[in-house]
């Protein structure tokens, strides 16, 4: 057995026990914890983007992983470690980056906020005027109160 393969084969073994379930979770078990632990994967959260520029600095000497590999990698960290912001102390650039919201929708819940006062959940925040009630059902697990 190649020692790539080894790793490749243990690394997998170990990340499976705490890696959630997810399209890319197999690619991220034999490249990713051939080099890290999957607990130092689980504790780290990002945006897309930074997991793109997390994947590209680790990955740069790894000419053997293809673009759409990379990719699914990328798809598959930022689903299952998304980087959360808390909305009562957040500024807005912070919420536009991290929820994708547009810049005029983050000015409008921190302008809100400073208005009404801090939010408890979910629903408060789609009181927010301007606000698609959609969009913040589709990223409230990423929203800290």
């Amino acid at each position: 057995m190649g020692v790539k393969l080894f790793v490749a084969l243990f690394g997998a073994t170990a990340a499976a026990q705490t890696l959630p379930e997810g399209p890319g979770k197999e690619l991220v078990e034999v490249i990713c914890t051939a080099c890290h632990d999957a607990n130092r994967i689980v504790a780290k959260q990002g945006t897309k983007a930074d997991w793109q520029a997390k994947v590209l600095e680790m990955l740069q000497e790894c000419p053997d992983v293809a673009q759409d590999e990379r990719d699914r990698i990328v798809e598959y960290l930022a689903k299952s470690f998304p980087r959360h912001v808390n909305v009562n102390t957040a500024e807005a650039k912070e919420i536009e980056v991290v929820l994708e919201f547009s810049e005029k929708e983050a000015e409008a819940i921190v302008r809100y906020r400073q208005e009404k006062g801090k939010f408890q959940n979910a629903d408060d925040l789609k009181k927010v005027p301007g606000i698609d009630s959609a969009k913040v059902e589709a990223v409230k697990s990423r929203v800290n109160y």
